[in-house]
């Protein structure tokens, strides 16, 4: 049966679809629902039914019912970004399975859009937020979480005064990892590429890096700073500045793997010798690192780890349970060649 079968000329409705499939309009909700205790033949009829007549859920009419509307609104920096691209669909693949769809939007570091977001995805009724706080968050967007009436989870970057829920790697931890493994490796002098100076991670990252020490007049010595945006573009100008002032490091660590592929490009182009010579480690290892070459060193974070944690959080939130919860992500060294191992 088709909609012009039904010889109404409209929509068609839950009756029609119960009646097509030989059941209660009552069972045909619980097929709806995922309720119910029915056979699996009657689900798939209902299911056959709603195919043949073109019968479309109306959602928005079920969650003013229900008071839910099985939405999470996602406030990430930039999608674009490999760490943020894997953690987004971890946590909207995690969701899904559960029911949920997640409304995805980006703040581009603004903290300004970042709070019309958060309006905006109350105004469509969101059943609870997931944010990664843009670059100088700050009381601000504490004192918006705080007055919200749905569950929020703030994700990947710490954001201080918060006292709710959030999950996110250590990045100190992951600061101390790199710089052990470069003093191992006799390294004496870094440079930091990439990242705004405001951001909590790199403040991290680069409190780790330096503060890691073998013994006394061991620590690694900071000799060039490079703030800035975390694409290939700007490693590869980075490393560009650096190889023309003559005055390299014994090794360059990376902020992401994307700025550690622009420093192989720079490299490439102007100074091939030291391609294999020169230390390269990077943070996140999306899977794009294992197939540079040579492969990258880099500080495993586990975006997708992290993005399925927020999930679960949330999950449990959405059932009631308020109470924050605290989830900080070990990383882990994974060592290849662009160190100087072998």
């Amino acid at each position: 049966m088709t909609l012009d079968e039904t010889g109404t000329g409209r929509r068609p409705t839950l009756k029609d679809v119960a009646d097509a499939a030989g059941v209660s309009r009552a069972t045909a909700s619980l097929v709806l629902r995922g309720t119910g205790n029915l056979t699996d033949s009657t689900r798939e009829r209902v299911r056959d039914a709603m195919g043949r007549l073109g019968y479309v859920y109306h959602r928005g009419a079920a969650s003013l019912r229900a008071g839910s509307t099985r939405t999470i609104g996602m406030i990430a920096n930039d999608s674009s970004n490999l760490f943020m691209g894997e953690f987004t669909s971890a946590l909207e693949l995690a969701m899904v399975d559960h029911g949920f769809v997640t409304l995805v939007c980006h703040s581009y570091e603004n903290p300004e859009r970042q709070s019309l977001l958060i309006r905006s995805l109350l105004e469509r009724g969101v059943d609870a937020i997931v944010v990664v706080p843009s670059v100088d968050s700050g009381p601000e967007l504490v004192s918006v979480l705080d007055l919200l009436d749905v569950p929020a989870v703030v994700a990947v970057r710490p954001l201080a005064g918060w006292a709710g829920s959030f999950v996110g790697p250590d990045n100190v931890q992951g600061g101390r990892l790199a710089a052990r493994h470069l003093l191992e490796h006799g390294s004496r002098t870094v440079a930091y590429f990439g990242a705004p100076l405001g951001l909590t991670p790199r403040h991290d990252r680069l409190s780790g890096l330096l503060g890691e020490s073998e013994g006394p007049g061991g620590a690694l010595e900071l000799v060039a700073d490079r703030p800035g945006p975390m694409t290939a573009a700007a490693g590869r100008a980075f490393a560009e500045e650096l190889l023309a002032d003559h005055a390299l490091p014994d090794a360059i660590v990376c902020h992401n793997e994307s700025l550690a592929f622009g420093v192989y490009r720079a490299l490439r182009e102007h100074a091939p010798e030291l391609v294999d010579r020169m230390r390269v480690i990077a943070f996140d290892d999306v899977e794009e690192a294992a197939l540079w070459e040579p492969p990258l060193t880099t500080l495993d974070v586990n975006a997708r780890d992290v993005g399925r944690r927020a999930a679960e959080i949330l999950r449990v939130h959405l059932t009631g349970d308020r109470a924050p919860q605290r989830q900080t992500i070990e990383p882990r060294l994974v060592i290849r060649r662009s160190c100087g191992c072998h």
